[in-house]
């Protein structure tokens, strides 16, 4: 297994984050909010955070579809909050610009938390963990969605051409580097025991997807 190798955890570069969000990523969106929409336990006019939501197709997903729910879009790099902005809106739908490590909630006052592609981008994620341990409701629903990383350089590089095959040059660096910088399932599953998250569910869904979910206790 190589060794992980932590990437800048803010696509805070504006060409970085204009590349970002003119990219055609509507088919993994819609499964994510597939997937979360299926899980979903609650019901009720919910009070939900997507965390690290870059420019909001996501959000703006699960707003829609959930049109009674507050949904509020998270992220700590400005550049692409603008494009969130810019480009979505709605009733109940608010964008803010915050670290996901120190969120400006009360305790206990989330019902729902989702997240894609999130974890990775962090040096350490045990403070994000903490967070969401501290800002969701007992009976709230946690979803999470992030790369694993690959046992070798090579295999990331074939996972690249594989699924980024077209995309940009400046896409498929990023790609790779948040690859080596993804964290294995097994040190998922450590930083979920030490922040009180043990009950959550670590689940393979591709060769290159977990998905981290469930009802918090």
């Amino acid at each position: 297994m190589i060794e992980r190798k932590p990437e800048p955890e803010l696509m805070d570069d504006p060409l970085e984050a204009e590349a970002y969000s003119i990219t055609d990523f509507a088919d993994v969106n819609k499964k994510f909010v597939e997937a979360f929409c299926e899980l979903l336990p609650l019901k009720g006019d919910l009070f939900m955070l997507d965390l690290g939501c870059g420019p909001g197709d996501i959000t703006y997903r699960i707003h829609t579809c959930c049109g009674n729910h507050k949904v509020i879009g998270i992220d700590g790099a400005l550049p692409m909050l603008r494009f969130a902005q810019k480009q979505r809106g709605g009733r109940n739908l608010i964008w803010i610009l915050s670290d996901a490590k120190w969120l400006p909630f009360r305790d206990k006052s989330v019902d729902s938390i989702f997240s894609n592609s999130l974890v990775h981008h962090l040096l350490d994620p045990k403070p994000l963990w903490r967070e969401i341990r501290r800002v969701i409701k007992s009976g709230g629903f946690v979803f999470l969605r992030d790369l694993f990383r690959p046992d070798t350089e090579k295999k990331a590089w074939q996972i690249v051409e594989s699924y980024a095959g077209n995309a940009s040059d400046l896409l498929k660096q990023e790609y790779y580097r948040s690859l080596l910088s993804a964290f294995t399932l097994e040190e998922i599953q450590e930083q979920l025991i030490e922040c009180g998250l043990q009950n959550l569910t670590i689940r393979y869904i591709t060769d290159r997807h977990v998905d981290i979910f469930g009802t918090i206790l």
